[in-house]
């Protein structure tokens, strides 16, 4: 069976009309089900020391140019928020050296990193809270607290 023009047209018209119609309404999408979890990050993750050097898990570490951070213990390394227990000893004797300059003085901190940032094969903490553990922090300690820590470009 051969259709006319018209009837042609006709059909054509009533195409796009049916396409026309399959959108929602108002702009407005309708979305169902729980949203999706955030996959948890499986690369390297790093923190830069005071000397732009990237380490995993340091033991050891300079968190500023005169605060050293010694004996380090991690939990949750690579997740959001890893928390570090070791020794702030100031070499530099800022302190003043209460001991002496052969004795360093220290003491017991807490450092807290978080602020991942994640590049292309590997991810950077970007903010740090040093505390002392337990609190207060000896009279003579240089008060470190929050710092931004340095983070490779992308």
């Amino acid at each position: 069976m051969r259709y006319g023009g018209s009837a042609r047209y006709l059909l054509l018209a009533m195409s796009f009309l049916g396409l026309a119609g399959c959108g929602t309404g108002a702009g407005v999408a309708h979305v169902e089900g729980p949203a999706p979890t955030a996959v948890r990050w499986t690369g390297p993750v790093y923190v830069d020391d005071a000397r732009s050097i990237s380490r995993q898990r340091p033991d050891v570490m300079d968190l500023t140019e005169v605060t050293t951070l010694y004996g380090m213990k991690w939990r949750g390394w690579g997740t959001p928020r890893a928390v570090g227990t070791g020794l702030v000893v100031d070499f530099s004797c800022q302190s003043f050296c209460p001991h002496g300059k052969d004795n360093p003085p220290y003491y017991r901190v807490r450092l807290v990193l978080s602020g991942l940032i994640k590049r292309e094969y590997a991810a950077y903490y970007s903010h740090a809270v040093l505390s002392p553990d337990p609190p207060p922090a000896p009279h003579w300690a240089r008060d470190v607290g929050d710092l931004r820590l340095r983070v490779p470009a992308a």
